[in-house]
């Protein structure tokens, strides 16, 4: 990578590979189908830690996207749409909690089990094949929901369809940018590889630590019984439908994965300084974030999987602890 890229933001980068993608895919489209019919839009997902600037970053590429259109007068047209907004509406995280009183990680939102898979294969449907919609008599507005945490004291709700986000000609959308803390995670193959690393972690931490890729230890899945895992897992299986519609992907990967719960200490002691000491304690932030950290620690190499979807067209931003690129790679 080249110190001019070092220079730039993870948004400026992004934007300018989604815009060569689409160029690859409108290319291939017309090689196999003729240019008489529009190109169907491109999927590209997003994944990145919290507080690692995944959704400020996504909500720059469409202006940034839209300048580095090839014709002025055909901007790159975009939608967007977030895992976090295909949360189970707030009774089905109850209930999901409710079916597993124990085990921490399905307490609240956050992981595998507690997203509306069936929702968002739907929508990604719908966006990468408008003449289908069309054809079925659906409307030439899509509805995408919205999900507010701030609702029923933090655990959060759906809003009501009224209040959903609403995309006018779906048929001209050009790039569909799908942003998740949890894209492209898959189970681990076999799956009985999670018991083996778990008794890892707990009789060779060191060695533990190099295999799962991380800074610190002990590992957080420790926080969790091995069964409370497994649980998470085989929902994670179901995942593979949604990331199966995504075209290419990019990864925005701190340097250090303690990063991710250092941010979020960061976060809420901003919070504090500004409310007047009004938040969770340290030791409660690592409470919290112990739902998430496993994620990373067991699932994210999937991302690389050979047969993903994007294989071949993925791109890595590493970033700093100030969120500066310090590296970019393809994959």
């Amino acid at each position: 990578m080249s110190s001019t890229d070092t220079a730039r933001t993870a948004a400026e980068l992004i934007a300018e590979f989604i815009a060569a993608r689409l160029e690859e895919h409108r290319a291939r489209w017309i090689a196999r189908n003729g240019a008489e019919r529009r190109a169907p839009p491109f999927v590209c997902a997003i994944q990145g830690p919290q507080g690692s600037g995944k959704s400020y970053t996504a909500s720059k590429l469409p202006d940034l996207l839209a300048s580095l259109s090839s014709s002025a007068a055909t901007p790159i047209r975009t939608a967007a749409l977030s895992l976090d907004d295909l949360y189970l509406p707030h009774d089905g995280l109850v209930a999901v909690a409710a079916a597993d009183p124990s085990n921490a990680l399905l307490a609240g939102r956050g992981q595998a089990g507690t997203h509306d898979l069936a929702l968002g294969v739907a929508l990604l449907s719908a966006l990468k094949n408008p003449a289908l919609s069309s054809a079925a008599g659906q409307s030439e507005v899509l509805e995408l929901p919205v999900f507010e945490k701030s609702l029923h004291g933090g655990a959060g709700d759906r809003l009501p369809r009224e209040q959903w986000v609403r995309v006018e000609r779906p048929s001209e959308v050009d790039v569909v940018i799908f942003e998740g803390w949890m894209n492209g995670f898959r189970p681990l193959d076999p799956p009985s590889a999670l018991g083996e690393l778990y008794r890892l972690a707990k009789e060779d931490p060191a060695r533990a630590k190099e295999q799962l890729g991380i800074d610190y230890e002990p590992p957080f899945l420790l926080e969790h019984r091995e069964e409370h895992l497994a649980v998470v897992q085989d929902n994670l299986a179901a995942y593979r439908e949604l990331w199966d519609m995504v075209d290419a992907f990019v990864q925005i990967r701190p340097e250090k994965m303690s990063f991710v719960w250092e941010w979020r200490l960061e976060q809420e002691h901003n919070m504090k300084a500004k409310n007047g000491g009004v938040g969770m304690t340290d030791e409660q932030v690592k409470h919290f974030i112990a739902r998430y950290m496993p994620g990373y620690e067991l699932w994210l190499r999937g991302i690389d999987a050979a047969d993903a979807s994007w294989a071949g067209k993925g791109l890595r931003v590493v970033i700093d602890k100030a969120r500066a690129v310090s590296s970019v790679e393809r994959f």
